[in-house]
């Protein structure tokens, strides 16, 4: 049975007009919220999140925090995203593949909270299963801020840039779908998408004509997001996307941004004085301040969480939003031109850095100008920083940085002054070293000379190595007893009619408790070696220098406390050498007065007035030996300072072999073909397989090894500079005609290898032209064969008696046109010191000596020369090339295919070195050959190096030079050696960072050698056997990719130069950068 009830007539049209109505008013309420709603009715401002965040690429420019500073006047408002999200207590989980772990520490440091509320995960936004588990319930929105996001490396990294760009983004929008939740969804765009616009301001709905590959990458992301919104509208129960596109100008201002980026890499090497790279330069840019930028996301992440909100509850049904996407422009509205920018910078830091300008392409774009009108309109967005402000609260940030740096290394490396007792002289026995002395009476070394007999103290040579055998203490003081060994002769004071032998030879060394120094007494009668015997008199103080303590550690102090090795490092125009000197003091100076300098110029920054409005600075002009900075010596590099170079005001900043801190995580895939994701499997049972290293070549390529100035550069393979071989007087000229074996021919003797000049000058003549306005001049040097003449077939040949001075000055009056700028000029040299034209065996002596030869005042040497300790070598104005090794063709025969070159791994010797002992080496390299106890470091990371030999100035029983080299690991580089044998794959180990080696101005070395210093010498097998063998085999194959910039052509095979990138190739090239360098004077 059923029952139906009938409603009287008035009360069914009462129920369907109460229906009707209800039904128009949630329509109308509806409609109301689908309207966009201006900033003021969304409340937008200062209305934190309501939940988690979760942020890919937070370990980004815009992601990461800026830590803030009150002080000095000094202010630094606002906050990057994760920061300012913490700081209002919103949670925050973290996805990137990069996140510098001080930084990291900064934002817990900033934000105590930060340590509940943030969940930082490593890995790559294309990861699925990463990025679905970074995915919580508590999930309100998403900010997508990864990607390949600077346009040069999407143009090295075209694969990457579409996969990250685009396919992460589909992978993220699939992740949000799949996760539950209706989380919201920020993408962080840029203007690139507009490409050449035909008006300005640019608005949201101008058309996307992309000019470059990142520009294009990005506006397909943006089309997946419209097509998801545009999909869950039309699909019926689909959940609701709200989405914001932000198109983010020029964000400068980070103090941890990308070194790479135009402002970031335009003020760093602005305040180290070093060279900045402006590519193009006619560009003007829209800069918006990252301030600006961090405010715009969150005015947008507020406005969507809004409606989120609107839509819950229990009106949720009839507020429910439909998905949608809108656009902004972020932006400042106003553009600058790349060089008023520069200017700027330059002015704000006051710099002397020459600027190097090279050609751009169409993927650069000429001008753009945002209209934030939109964003205003709707999100409350106004940009608050100018341009000026910004360029220098970033400038302020770094000089603070380097500061703080600075009084951190201050407290690490010079601390309360040690106090030293006689058991640390008592380490000294059984080591063998060197015996100064200084003080009123003598400044030298110890030496002897058996014929006359004669032992002494002076200062003209090097010194010699004495062995320290210790004898007994004495009764009454315990001072310890020692003798001076030279082979079989002790040192010995012989008195007046003694004979060798009957003198006094053991000497009791009375400790100076605050240096470690001695006074030398007799052990028997206790008077002084030398100086005065009056206490109240200024005494003459000793040191020992340990060089080798044979299969033991080296003593501390005295191994670091090394004097001559503070004369040569830290002194380059000194010719007095100061047998006190001490390189860890010296650096501490240093530390001490770049801490200085650097509060100088915080002070300077902090005295510009409201606004900040500063000069701009004249762009440079001058020539390379034109350089205001030209004079100075070279500045101490650390590492790990903020700009690697410890600026006392007073040095010149130079190039380093300091590895960059990239943020770029897929540098390992640029330029190649192929995805960094996912990474190819890898394990270390392949590194035995026995075409690895070919392997390895194959899938990389030889301009990841470049700097990244350099690689820009040869990126877009420039041809090479015009350049003209100017003629030699008549008679040499007809001479080098007439006989050209003697001055090509690669002979074997110690006078034909110093043949690099005769190679490089035939590759030139191939191309060499009339002279033209712009192009080099090329006047031919045989440095190896003197001005007197050389040995040829065993008989003394004299050369036409000329010297390059004549050579030059006949060229400039016969050859040159008037008016030559001599900046233009190049002259080679195959010798060690290079444009000094002369030959010495050491340091001090080529100091007092030492200028480049008047025909190459204001050109460029091509050069072997690269110690930057003498003034010999003029960085950035000369090309430092290998020299030409006698075992060239050798070495092609046996290593000139890379399958015949043995892989890192499947090698059997550790290290090993041979070369003479004397020289500019004098203590470092008897100090790298001194046998060492590494066999106890078998923890080390590489797995049964510990095990492996060292040879030194030895072969194994069976090998000769070549097969030792190509079974060799590692190959130490003492200071002053700048022609390793790179090319048998040995991986070289730099000693110092006082020597530039080939082309080190386009070369990145970090990329195929490691650096330790000379202080570290007596932990050179312990240092070794720190890195992996995967490392390793990466540095390997990023030697082999570069191994032809170090081995000229086979005579008889000049073409070579032109099929190869060997020297000519890098030499040329490296000139035509300096060529387009413009220095201050």
């Amino acid at each position: 049975m059923s029952w139906t009830i009938v409603l009287p007539r008035p009360m069914r049209v009462q129920r369907r007009r109460w229906l009707v109505f209800t039904f128009t008013i949630a329509i109308v309420v509806s409609v109301l919220c689908l309207q966009p709603r201006t900033a003021k009715e969304e409340g937008s401002k200062g209305t934190p999140v309501s939940g988690r965040v979760l942020i890919t690429g937070g370990g980004g420019n815009i992601g990461k925090p800026r830590e803030s500073r009150v002080g000095r006047q000094l202010t630094l408002p606002g906050k990057h995203l994760i920061r300012r999200l913490l700081a209002v207590k919103v949670p925050v989980t973290s996805i990137d593949i990069v996140f510098v772990e001080a930084e990291l520490d900064a934002i817990y440091r900033e934000v105590p909270e930060a340590h509940s509320l943030l969940r930082v995960v490593f890995g790559d936004i294309r990861d699925e299963g990463l990025l679905q588990s970074a995915f919580t319930p508590d999930i309100v929105g998403v900010i997508n801020l990864s990607a390949v996001s600077q346009v040069q490396w999407c143009l090295e990294n075209k694969a990457d840039c579409e996969d990250v760009n685009v396919r992460g983004v589909a992978r993220l929008l699939e992740a949000m779908t799949r996760s539950g939740v209706d989380p919201w969804l920020i993408q962080a765009s840029s203007w690139e998408v507009y490409g050449s616009a035909k008006s300005f301001p640019v608005t949201e709905d101008s058309p996307l004509t992309a000019a470059n590959v990142y520009g294009a990458s990005k506006a397909r992301a943006e089309e997946h997001i419209g097509r998801q919104v545009t999909e869950r509208k039309e699909r019926r129960g689909a959940r609701s996307l709200q989405a914001i596109v932000l198109r983010l100008s020029n964000v400068y201002g980070g103090e941890f941004d990308h070194r790479e980026r135009l402002v970031p890499s335009m003020m760093t090497q602005a305040m180290a004085h070093r060279p900045i790279q402006v590519v193009g330069g006619y560009q003007s840019l829209d800069m918006v301040h990252i301030d600006d930028a961090i405010a715009s996301f969150i005015l947008a992440a507020n406005r969507l969480d809004r409606r989120r909100l609107d839509s819950r509850g229990f009106w949720g049904f009839f507020l429910r939003q439909a998905s949608s996407l809108e656009v902004y422009n972020v932006a400042s509205g106003d553009s600058v031109p790349v060089s008023e920018l520069l200017r700027k910078i330059l002015a704000i830091t006051q710099s002397s850095s020459p600027v190097q300008t090279i050609p751009g392409d169409n993927s650069l774009l000429d001008r753009y100008v945002g209209s934030t009108e939109k964003a205003s309109a709707m999100l409350g967005f106004s940009p608050q920083v100018d341009l000026d402000q910004g360029l220098h609260q970033l400038a302020t940030a770094y000089m603070r940085r380097t500061s703080d740096y600075l009084e951190r290394k201050i407290k690490e490396k010079c601390p309360v002054p040690l106090m030293y007792n006689a058991k640390d002289l008592l380490k000294l026995d059984g080591c063998s070293g060197m015996v100064a002395t200084y003080g009123p009476d003598h400044n030298g070394y110890l030496y002897f000379r058996n014929d006359p007999l004669e032992f002494g103290w002076r200062d003209e040579e090097e010194p010699q190595s004495w062995s320290f055998e210790m004898d007994g203490t004495s009764g009454e003081d315990e001072d310890p007893i020692f003798r001076f060994l030279r082979g079989e002769e002790h040192f010995e004071i012989l008195e007046e009619g003694q004979a060798k032998g009957e003198g006094e030879s053991r000497f009791r060394l009375r400790l100076d408790p605050a240096t470690g120094h001695v006074r030398l007494l007799s052990a028997s009668t206790g008077r002084p070696v030398l100086g005065s015997e009056d206490p109240g008199k200024a005494q003459q103080l000793f040191r020992l220098t340990p060089i080798c303590c044979a299969n033991k550690e080296g003593p501390w102090p005295f191994f670091q406390e090394d004097p001559l090795a503070s004369a040569i490092f830290d002194l380059r125009d000194e010719l007095w050498r100061d047998m006190s000197g001490s390189r860890p003091k010296a650096l501490c100076t240093r530390l001490k007065s770049a801490r200085d300098t650097a509060q100088k110029r915080l002070d300077r920054l902090a005295s510009f007035t409201w606004p900040i409005t500063p000069d701009e600075a004249a762009l440079p002009t001058g020539s390379p030996a034109e350089w205001r900075l030209r004079h100075l010596p070279a500045c101490t590099n650390l590492c790990d300072h903020p700009t690697i170079c410890v600026d006392t005001g007073s040095c010149m900043c130079v190039q380093s072999s300091c590895p960059a801190l990239s943020r770029f995580p897929f540098a390992s895939s640029a330029n190649l073909p192929v995805l960094s994701y996912p990474p190819p499997a890898f394990d270390d049972s392949q590194l035995l397989e026995p075409n690895i290293l070919e392997d390895q070549v194959n899938r990389s390529t030889w301009l990841s090894v470049l700097r990244p100035h350099a690689a820009r550069y040869l990126a877009r393979s420039p041809q090479f500079m015009q350049v003209n071989v100017t003629r030699l007087p008549d008679d040499a000229q007809n001479d080098r005609d007439r006989n050209p074996e003697p001055y090509d021919k690669l002979h074997n003797n110690q006078y034909g290898c110093y043949s690099a000049d005769s190679a490089l000058e035939r590759g030139l003549k191939q191309i060499s032209t009339e002279y033209s306005d712009g192009g080099l001049v090329f006047l031919p040097y045989y440095h190896g064969f003197s001005h007197q003449g050389w040995v040829f077939n065993n008989e003394w040949k004299v050369m036409p008696h000329h010297t390059l001075d004549d050579w030059y000055e006949n060229a400039r009056q016969h050859y040159f046109p008037p008016g030559f700028d001599e900046a233009m000029l190049v002259i080679p040299f195959a010798h060690d010191w290079g444009p000094c034209n002369f030959w010495f065996q050491t340091v001090s002596e080529a100091r007092h000596h030492a200028r480049a030869a008047r025909a190459i005042q204001k050109g460029s040497a091509w050069s072997p020369m690269g110690d930057l300790n003498v003034n010999c070598y003029r960085p950035d104005q000369d090309i430092v090339i290998p020299s030409r090794t006698c075992l060239q063709d050798r070495l092609r025969e046996q290593l000139g295919s890379i399958d015949q070159v043995r892989p890192i791994r499947q090698r059997a010797i550790l290290a090993a070195f041979k070369g003479s002992l004397q020289g500019q080496g004098t203590t470092i390299r008897p100090k790298i050959t001194c046998p060492r106890p590494y066999q106890k470091f078998d923890r080390g990371n590489l797995d049964s190096g510990a095990s492996m030999p060292s040879y030194w100035n030895s072969y194994p029983e069976g090998k000769d030079y070549l097969q030792t080299l190509n079974d060799t690991v590692f190959c130490p580089l003492p200071p002053g050696i700048t022609d390793p044998d790179c090319f048998s794959g040995c991986i070289p180990v730099l000693i110092g960072d006082q020597t530039h080696h080939p082309f080190w101005d386009m070369l990145d070395w970090s990329k195929f050698s490691v650096q330790i210093s000379e202080g570290e010498l007596d932990r050179l097998e312990e240092i070794l056997l720190g890195y992996t063998w995967s490392q390793l085999q990466q540095l390997q194959t990023n030697l082999m990719l570069v191994r032809d910039a170090f081995l000229y052509p086979s005579e008889g095979d000049m073409d070579q130069h032109f099929r190869v990138r060997g020297p000519f190739f890098f030499a040329m090239h490296g000139t035509a950068l300096l060529r387009q360098t413009r220095y201050p004077v």
